[in-house]
């Protein structure tokens, strides 16, 4: 268990707070790497390689990159570096991270579409925005509510009560990167903007 250790103000007391559940990874891919996946996906868009059966989304556009294994190369030093944090946040020595994709898949995101609640079938997700256009940014500046706003997404784990934290949630700009538990459950709201937001979606297993 890892503990944060700080002093409150008034009055003076030491205290350790401890953290547990999902490790949520969040980076910046840079913009060569997203310009390489937005290149791969008009393959794959143009080959029509449709993935919408096997996914939850309520999109018009999805679709499986037929074999994920050269986009492994550079997605290879982000997984060692999820793995390096994990073992810090715990206060583990880091050790090497055998993994293999198994399967990835690209999503065109229109007006009004949406993600519902739903979780993934192996070790490890992760989700990739390769673009998002300015004018969901403008939305949200626009939205009023209590909710997470137009194209944001979520993840839950645990129950809500006093003092919990169940939900976290983030607006996506263009190069995020975010790794999580397929476990865990998750959400993308939709949005009203006249655009297209990709997104790259995946599922990795550890070797032991």
């Amino acid at each position: 268990m890892t503990s944060q250790e700080g002093i409150l103000p008034t009055p003076e007391i030491k205290y350790s707070s401890y953290h547990w559940g999902p490790f949520l990874f969040h980076t910046q891919v840079t913009p060569a790497e997203c310009q390489m996946v937005l290149e791969e996906g008009k393959k794959c868009r143009k080959k029509s390689n449709d993935h919408r059966q096997h996914l939850a989304g309520h999109l018009k556009e999805e679709y499986r990159f037929p074999d994920p294994g050269p986009m492994a190369g550079w997605l290879k030093k982000y997984l060692l570096a999820y793995a390096s944090a994990y073992k810090q946040w715990r206060n583990q020595p880091s050790t090497n991270l055998n993994f293999r994709l198994t399967t990835m898949w690209i999503n065109y995101m229109k007006a009004n579409e949406f993600n519902p609640p739903h979780n993934h079938e192996a070790d490890l997700s992760f989700v990739l925005y390769p673009h998002v256009p300015d004018e969901i940014a403008k939305e949200n500046k626009e939205f009023k509510g209590t909710t997470m706003g137009p194209g944001g997404i979520a993840w839950l784990y645990g129950e809500s009560g006093v003092f919990t934290i169940n939900v976290v949630s983030g607006m996506p700009v263009t190069g995020d990167l975010f790794f999580f538990p397929s476990f865990v459950s998750h959400w993308v709201y939709p949005f009203k903007s006249n655009v297209e937001r990709v997104s790259v979606s995946g599922n990795v297993t550890i070797i032991k």
